[in-house]
C-alpha cells in the first residue's frame, strides 16, 4: 500500500512499514487516503495534433444523427461569421442512407460558404455544393488515383469523397498555422493527461506536424512519452522517389527529451466504411449483390515488401 520514488523512478513497492523507512528530510510525502494510484496509461493509436484542431472547428464527435450534425454546423457556422471556410470532424457514416452523406443536406443550413466536414476515421468528407464548385468538381471530374467521388446515377458528385478525392477540396482549405498546431497539441496533451495518459504512439505523423512535436521537446513543454511514426509519404502523385534519407534525418533530428521517432507508417489501403479497405472478395452493393470492387490498395505488393526490408536494415 505504498510506494517509494527516487530520481524519478519507483525504488520499492510494499506496506507503508516496508516504504515509510525510505523518508528522508528532502521527501515529498503524498497521502492518497484511500484513494488509488496507478500506472500512467499509454494511449496505442492517437493523433494529438489532428484531435486538438478538430476541438478547435465544427466538433461532431459523439452526435446521434444528421440533425444533431445540422445544429452544430448551424451554430458554428453563426458563431464564426469570419470564417471564409467551414471546416469540422467527427460525423459517422451509420446515420446516412447506405453510409452516404449528401451534399444538399448541408446546402440547407450553409450554402453561401465552403463546408469541408471529415469523417471519424479521417477517410472520408462530407462536402457542399459551394465547396464542389470552387474546386471545380463535377460530373466530368474523374476519380483521382485511390480515391473515390461519390456519385449519384447520373455521375454527379453526391457530396462524399474518400480517400484522395479529399484532396480535391482540401487542398483550398487555409491551412492552419504552426502556432496554431502548436496549440492544438498542448491542448490535447492537457486532456490527455487529464484522463491519466502519460504517454502515446502517434501512428502517422503528417511532416507539417513534426515541427510542432520538436517545439514542444525542445522548450521542454512535452510533457508525455511520444512515439510518433513519420509517414511513408505518400503515394500517387506526389511520391517521393526515395523517402528513406528524410525517415532517416527526421528520426535523429527528433530524438529529443521523451520525443521519438523511429517509426514509419504505410497508409495501405482505406476502411471497410466507404468501401475503401483491400479486401480479397468483392463488396457487395446495397442490394447485396457483388460490386467491382475490392477497394484500394495504395502499395503494389513488390513496393511494400522492398520498402519493408529497406527500412528494417
Amino acid at each position: 500500500d505504498a510506494v517509494a520514488v527516487r530520481a524519478g523512478r519507483i525504488s520499492a513497492v510494499g506496506t507503508a512499514a516496508d516504504v515509510e523507512g525510505l523518508v528522508g528530510p528532502e521527501t515529498r510525502l503524498i497521502r492518497l487516503d484511500g484513494e488509488t494510484l496507478l500506472p500512467g496509461f499509454q494511449d496505442a493509436h492517437v493523433h494529438p495534433v489532428y484531435g486538438g484542431m478538430t476541438l478547435r472547428t465544427c466538433n461532431l464527435h459523439g452526435l446521434p444523427d444528421q440533425d444533431a450534425y445540422l445544429v452544430a454546423l448551424a451554430a458554428y457556422a453563426a458563431a464564426h461569421p469570419e470564417l471564409e471556410w467551414l471546416t469540422g470532424d467527427g460525423w459517422t457514416y451509420g446515420p446516412f442512407p447506405g453510409g452516404i452523406p449528401r451534399r444538399e443536406t448541408l446546402d440547407r443550413v450553409v450554402a453561401d460558404r465552403p463546408v469541408f466536414l471529415t469523417a471519424y476515421d479521417g477517410h472520408s468528407a462530407w462536402v457542399n455544393t459551394r465547396a464542389l464548385e470552387l474546386a471545380g468538381v463535377t460530373a466530368e471530374t474523374p476519380d483521382p488515383e485511390y480515391g473515390r467521388i461519390e456519385r449519384d446515377a447520373a455521375g454527379t458528385p453526391v457530396g462524399l469523397l474518400s480517400e484522395t478525392a479529399q484532396g480535391l477540396v482540401e487542398r483550398l482549405v487555409p491551412e492552419p498555422t504552426h502556432a496554431e498546431l502548436v496549440e492544438s497539441l498542448l491542448g490535447s496533451q492537457r486532456h490527455l493527461h487529464a484522463l491519466g495518459i502519460t504517454a502515446w504512439h502517434d501512428p502517422g505523423v503528417n511532416p507539417e506536424w513534426l515541427p510542432a512535436y520538436r517545439e514542444l521537446a525542445e522548450s521542454g513543454r512535452l510533457t508525455a512519452r511520444v512515439v510518433a511514426a513519420q509517414q511513408w509519404w505518400p503515394w500517387g502523385e506526389s511520391k517521393e522517389p526515395d523517402p528513406l534519407p528524410r525517415l532517416l534525418a527526421q528520426r535523429e533530428a527528433l530524438r529529443i527529451g521523451s520525443l521519438r521517432a523511429g517509426v514509419v507508417k504505410f497508409w495501405l489501403d482505406g476502411v471497410f466504411e466507404n468501401g475503401t479497405a483491400a479486401v480479397l472478395e468483392p463488396y457487395l452493393g446495397t442490394d447485396g449483390t457483388p460490386t467491382a470492387s475490392r477497394g484500394t490498395s495504395n502499395y503494389g505488393d513488390a513496393e511494400l515488401i522492398a520498402a519493408v526490408i529497406e527500412l528494417e536494415r
